[in-house]
């Protein structure tokens, strides 16, 4: 809808092959990511192509894009962004010599409709989740605030764009120290912002001279907010599947370069020609067996943690999913040290201390566990299950009044009463059993000059002794 034949199927070649795209192929969750893509690329092609020479959109064509709208929010809630594309294309890609007011009152009506089924897919979302963002938040997000998630946005920047360019390296996962997080300035933010300045002047001086560029860069920037932590948290830092649709501004931005490149590439010598075409060529076939090698790093769970801990030694979720994986398997031993290299890349995660604490528990180390419930609770204080570890330790080595108090902060935080009441009351029976074994609590005879029965005369006690 947007470029000449061979823009076109430059663009096409290259999202065809693009290795960004494997996660969410070879892997069963990004499903949800193809269908809502298929559902918000059809949409806004069927936009273009119902505008096409300044035609007013029909209502038909309203109603499947309004279709297509709820469905792709239905398969993943990335395809919210729909309304905001449409107004992207519609300022810089749609030709149309009516008046702007004229425009904006026919595109108003749409989005307002649009608007409605949104409204109506947060309402559903709301009452299925509890919230709309429905995910935990990644642990290097924990309790930082919108302006913190920022500052690490920033610096993750040329990671995002190296995935959109060239992905030669290509990792399961995003985390640090694979990648640094900085949630507030420092020295590592300079090429991210360089970089972000580059693309918006970019965008600016691209809107009268080659327009397609400054929408793919649109594109790119719309599909990617849900995702980028800004507004609301999420569960990842970078997920390649999430790139699918940006993707999509990128081969567009390439595709538009071709129109330009052709008459300059059509006055050189056959030789350089042929040159040209052979690299493209090359790259073409590079990203089809990047893609095709990289499939194979997604056969099942266990694939997935062994690569991503050889392509990612400095994840600290490459060891905690590796850890957990052997422990699985048995091998605990080899798992403790993962989940220890874990904690030493990233200490700041309190899932990898609880854990490591219930698998202690389970084979009755209490006196390791304790320590890393602790920690695990200073980093995140609202975990149940932390709370009922710690208190069963504390049964466990006979530490009853410890186990009562710790059951008593978690029924005021109001977490699961009938477990923690249950707690207790082992502990009571424990304490009334034994007169308590709690040695920081231990009864202790109180000493007194105050007979407890009066004393007899010496007389009646020598009678005494002498029968």
């Amino acid at each position: 809808q947007l470029l000449p034949r061979g823009g076109a199927w430059v663009a096409a070649a290259l999202f065809a092959v693009h290795p960004v795209h494997v996660e969410a192929v070879g892997n069963v969750v990004g499903q949800a990511e193809l269908w809502s893509g298929a559902a918000l690329i059809g949409a806004v092609g069927l936009y273009l192509r119902a505008r096409r020479g300044g035609v007013p959109l029909d209502r038909q064509t309203g109603i499947i894009i309004g279709g297509l709208y709820f469905g792709g929010m239905m398969f993943k809630e990335n395809a919210i962004v729909l309304p905001a594309l449409l107004m992207g294309a519609e300022a810089l890609v749609v030709t149309d010599e009516r008046p702007w007011r004229v425009r904006v009152d026919e595109l108003a009506r749409l989005v307002v409709w649009l608007g409605l089924l949104a409204a109506l897919f947060l309402a559903v979302r709301v009452l299925v989740t509890g919230e709309i963002g429905g995910d935990v938040e990644h642990g290097a997000l924990r309790n930082l605030g919108a302006g913190e998630r920022a500052w690490v946005m920033l610096g993750l920047a040329p990671e995002l764009a190296r995935l959109l360019i060239w992905p030669a390296r290509l990792y399961a996962d995003y985390s640090p120290q694979q990648v640094q997080v900085h949630p507030s300035p420092h020295p590592d933010h300079a090429s991210g912002a360089l970089l972000l300045l580059c693309i918006v002047v970019l965008a600016i001086v691209s809107v009268r001279r080659f327009p397609l560029v400054s929408f793919a860069i649109v594109w790119s920037a719309i599909t990617y907010l849900p995702v980028a932590n800004l507004l609301i948290p999420t569960g990842i830092l970078i997920a390649e599947r999430t790139l699918f649709l940006p993707s999509v501004g990128a081969v567009l931005a390439a595709g538009s370069l071709v129109p330009w490149c052709l008459p300059r590439i059509a006055g050189l010598r056959r030789e350089w020609r042929l040159v040209m075409a052979g690299a493209f060529a090359v790259v073409l076939t590079a990203g089809f067996a990047r893609s095709a090698a990289r499939q194979y790093a997604w056969k099942d769970s266990t694939t997935v943690f062994k690569t991503l801990a050889t392509d990612a030694p400095l994840s600290f979720k490459a060891h905690y999913a590796n850890g957990g994986m052997l422990w699985e398997a048995g091998r605990a031993a080899e798992g403790e040290r993962e989940w220890r290299i874990a904690i030493a890349i990233f200490p700041g995660y309190h899932g990898v201390y609880q854990e490591l604490a219930h698998r202690y528990r389970e084979g009755h180390f209490c006196p390791a566990a304790i320590p890393l419930y602790h920690k695990a609770l200073a980093i995140e204080p609202e975990l149940p299950m932390a709370r009922i570890g710690l208190a069963a330790c504390h049964l466990e080595i006979a530490e009853f009044r410890k186990a009562r108090t710790e059951a008593r902060v978690a029924i005021a935080d109001g977490f699961y009463r009938r477990a923690f009441e249950y707690i207790i009351a082992k502990a009571d029976s424990a304490l009334i059993a034994t007169d308590s074994l709690d040695g920081a609590n231990r009864w202790k005879p109180v000493k007194s000059t105050t007979p407890l029965t009066p004393a007899r005369p010496a007389a009646a006690r020598t009678a005494g002794k002498t029968r």
